[in-house]
């Protein structure tokens, strides 16, 4: 095998590729549904746009909570069966949203979705880490983004044409998300428990998370990145492009889909050419790229043309995706290796909560700043990553000398 054609293979083993076979089922149906589902319950139910918003906001109010219990639970009877039990509950979820016809009912689907959206992350993570050795986590991360991205976009293709069909096509498209959620977890009783041999866990808890100074200045870090960086680019971006750079939407589609396309293709690359280098470094820059972005985007409000403007605008979005990438493929791997084995389901719970709490914050302050001032959210959007940048080197000053270069967990 070439060296080029080398750093699109991350040589997983076959049980990791099967759980990406489900993941990338999985997030099939996310994408059929996401872009649609608050449109199907103002137009296909008659709910006002605030309460169907409202409705599908509060699963991830309800997701905080219950990805720091998942996070326990899966220390105690294993990542798998956490997982099959979020996603069986995810689907049972989905097919109470085709029964909704009031705003009570929304709101108590939307909860319950939370549940199950919250479960997933700290379940699937820890599965992954536990399948792959210590070396091999950044490449299966890598793959995972990868997985998740290319199947959030099929499903988005597939959705907008069964959405078209109105409230029949809304209700194909919850029945068939619904059917993704029970096959992924199909697949994923196929593979390992993931649970620690250790009996510590059972005797485990968050304060352990809380004491660990180390980690939870990484966990500040990843507040910090998706906050300022990844929450505004995928829910505010768009509205700042379209009023106040007058950007169609058919466009800001397409330079979606060029930064989509960008993950795709660079996430593998890019996680075997970081591979050994200072996690905190490669974090920093993500973080730096993501501030010139956010500036540049600025900039473009101050072309002359709209054609300018889109250039800029979509050079900005290609180039985030690098910053992504390198965001992807060293938080999650540096958390692992940080965490206990017996711990590691607590400690991604609490990285979690950094990144749900992440797209509360980022997406309520830059939402009013882009109400109040839309010039003001990419200068505060560059500003928030700029301090995201800063904190990464806060964090690397904890870990010991060889954990700069390889991130294992600091001696005590």
């Amino acid at each position: 095998m070439s060296r080029f054609a080398a750093l699109f293979n991350p040589n997983l083993p076959p049980k990791v590729w099967l759980l990406q076979l489900g993941v990338l089922i999985n997030f099939f149906g996310n994408g059929l549904v996401a872009p649609f589902l608050v449109i199907y319950l103002h137009f296909g139910r008659g709910l006002p746009f605030a309460v169907a918003g409202s409705a599908v906001a509060l699963g991830g109010f309800t997701a905080v909570t219950s990805g720091l219990v998942a996070g326990a639970l899966a220390d105690r009877i294993g990542p798998r069966n956490t997982l099959a039990a979020a996603m069986t509950l995810n689907a049972v979820a989905y097919l109470l949203y085709t029964q909704v016809t009031t705003p009570l009912q929304a709101f108590a689907v939307g909860t319950l979705v939370g549940v199950g959206t919250g479960s997933y992350g700290p379940s699937s993570q820890m599965l992954i880490a536990s399948m792959v050795s210590p070396e091999g986590r950044r490449a299966a991360f890598a793959q995972n983004r990868v997985s998740s991205v290319a199947g959030l976009g099929l499903g988005g293709v597939v959705g907008g044409f069964l959405a078209a069909g109105g409230l029949p096509g809304y209700l194909r498209i919850l029945e068939l998300d619904a059917v993704t959620f029970l096959a992924f977890a199909a697949v994923v009783l196929l593979l390992p428990s993931g649970r620690s041999a250790s009996g510590a866990a059972a005797r485990g808890s968050y304060r352990a998370v809380l004491a660990d100074r180390p980690f939870l200045r990484l966990v500040a870090t990843n507040l910090a990145m998706v906050s300022a960086g990844i929450a505004p680019m995928f829910w505010l971006l768009p509205a700042y492009a379209k009023g106040q750079l007058h950007i169609g939407e058919a466009v800001i589609g397409a330079i979606y889909s060029a930064n989509t396309l960008t993950v795709v293709v660079a996430q593998l690359p890019l996680a075997r050419l970081t591979r050994g280098v200072n996690p905190m470094r490669a974090l920093r820059t993500g973080a730096l790229i993501w501030v010139g972005c956010w500036l540049a985007c600025l900039a473009a409000g101050a072309a002359f043309s709209l054609v300018l403007a889109v250039l800029v605008v979509g050079l900005a979005a290609i180039a985030y995706a690098i910053g992504e990438c390198l965001y992807s493929s060293t938080m999650l791997p540096t958390a692992t290796l940080l965490a206990p084995d017996h711990l590691r389901g607590r400690y991604l719970g609490a990285m979690g909560l950094a990144w749900q709490g992440g797209f509360f914050i980022g997406p309520t302050l830059g939402g009013a700043i882009l109400g109040a001032f839309p010039p003001a959210l990419p200068a505060a959007c560059a500003l928030g990553c700029l301090v995201a940048a800063g904190t990464t080197v806060a964090a690397g000053r904890t870990f010991a000398a060889d954990a700069r270069l390889h991130p294992v967990r600091a001696a005590s």
